[in-house]
Protein backbone atom coordinates (compact mmCIF):
# COMPACT_ATOMS: atom_id res chain seq x y z
CA UNK A 1 0.00 0.00 0.00
CA UNK A 2 2.74 2.25 0.59
CA UNK A 3 4.20 2.00 -2.82
CA UNK A 4 0.92 2.54 -4.54
CA UNK A 5 0.55 5.57 -2.25
CA UNK A 6 4.21 7.02 -3.19
CA UNK A 7 3.65 6.34 -6.64
CA UNK A 8 0.25 8.16 -6.88
CA UNK A 9 2.45 11.08 -5.14
CA UNK A 10 4.93 11.06 -7.66
CA UNK A 11 2.28 11.10 -10.06
CA UNK A 12 0.21 13.47 -9.07
CA UNK A 13 3.17 15.91 -8.36
CA UNK A 14 4.83 15.50 -11.81
CA UNK A 15 1.11 16.20 -13.56
CA UNK A 16 1.10 19.43 -11.25
CA UNK A 17 4.73 20.44 -12.32
CA UNK A 18 4.32 19.99 -16.03
CA UNK A 19 0.70 22.02 -15.82
CA UNK A 20 2.46 25.07 -13.55
CA UNK A 21 5.19 24.94 -16.14
CA UNK A 22 2.72 24.84 -18.98
CA UNK A 23 0.76 27.17 -17.46
CA UNK A 24 3.58 29.80 -16.80
CA UNK A 25 4.97 29.68 -20.40
CA UNK A 26 1.33 30.37 -21.57
CA UNK A 27 0.82 33.08 -19.57
CA UNK A 28 4.22 34.38 -20.43
CA UNK A 29 3.99 34.21 -23.90
CA UNK A 30 0.33 36.23 -23.34
CA UNK A 31 2.21 39.21 -21.50
CA UNK A 32 4.73 39.77 -24.40
CA UNK A 33 2.42 39.55 -26.46
CA UNK A 34 0.61 41.90 -25.11
CA UNK A 35 3.97 44.36 -24.53
CA UNK A 36 4.72 43.97 -28.39
CA UNK A 37 1.10 45.49 -29.15
CA UNK A 38 1.74 48.19 -26.52
CA UNK A 39 4.76 49.06 -28.41
CA UNK A 40 3.50 49.01 -31.67
CA UNK A 41 0.15 51.10 -30.55
CA UNK A 42 3.00 53.70 -29.54
CA UNK A 43 4.25 54.10 -33.03
CA UNK A 44 1.04 54.25 -34.76
CA UNK A 45 0.46 57.77 -36.23
CA UNK A 46 -3.20 59.25 -36.03
CA UNK A 47 -4.98 61.43 -38.89
CA UNK A 48 -4.71 63.92 -36.88
CA UNK A 49 -0.39 63.94 -35.95
CA UNK A 50 -0.16 63.46 -39.70
CA UNK A 51 -2.68 66.33 -40.94
CA UNK A 52 -0.33 68.57 -39.18
CA UNK A 53 2.83 67.15 -40.78
CA UNK A 54 1.53 67.42 -43.81
CA UNK A 55 0.84 71.03 -43.57
CA UNK A 56 4.06 72.44 -44.44
CA UNK A 57 4.89 70.10 -47.46
CA UNK A 58 1.39 70.81 -49.12
CA UNK A 59 2.10 74.69 -48.88
CA UNK A 60 5.71 74.02 -50.41
CA UNK A 61 4.14 72.07 -52.93
CA UNK A 62 1.44 74.60 -53.66
CA UNK A 63 3.92 77.74 -53.86
CA UNK A 64 6.15 75.18 -56.50
CA UNK A 65 2.92 74.11 -58.18
CA UNK A 66 2.00 77.97 -58.57
CA UNK A 67 5.56 79.55 -59.85
CA UNK A 68 5.61 76.64 -62.20
CA UNK A 69 2.15 77.72 -63.87
CA UNK A 70 2.88 81.23 -63.66
CA UNK A 71 6.19 80.61 -65.54
CA UNK A 72 4.58 78.59 -68.20
CA UNK A 73 2.50 81.43 -69.26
Amino acid sequence: MDKLTELLTAMFVTLAGTLAFISKRLFKRVDDAHERIDSMEKKIVDRHFLENQLGPIRSDINLILKTLLRKDK
